[in-house]
């Protein structure tokens, strides 16, 4: 299975690229405790699963999902990526602070 995960992440990794959204906070399958950051999106494999979930302020767990399948947990992780530059856009043109500075969302 470590081979299809590093197919996954390579994968995961060129779509991001292809997006545009290499300079968000994100984890491709480093493991719970490694790399950790604030306000980040995460992919991990764990005891048979694919988990999804977002970090928040002090690398806190929110909304965990689990997942059988890659693809169902790929289709979870990008949606979480999107709606990352989405909600940050949004609090930055109503004038409100984004979770973290980027290049997808400053001015």
């Amino acid at each position: 299975m470590e081979s299809k995960i590093e197919e996954y992440k390579e994968m995961i990794q060129h779509d991001i690229n292809l997006l545009g959204y290499s300079a968000l906070r994100y984890s491709l399958f480093a493991g719970e405790e490694n790399h950790r950051d604030e306000y980040q999106v995460r992919i991990e494999y764990t005891n048979g699963k694919f988990e999804v979930y977002t970090t928040g302020e002090r690398a806190s767990v929110s909304g965990k999902s689990e997942f059988e399948d890659f693809w169902k947990a790929y289709k979870e992780f990008m949606y979480k990526i999107l709606l990352t530059v989405l909600s940050n856009r949004e609090h930055v043109q109503a004038n409100e602070p984004p979770e973290y500075p980027c290049p997808l969302w400053d001015n």
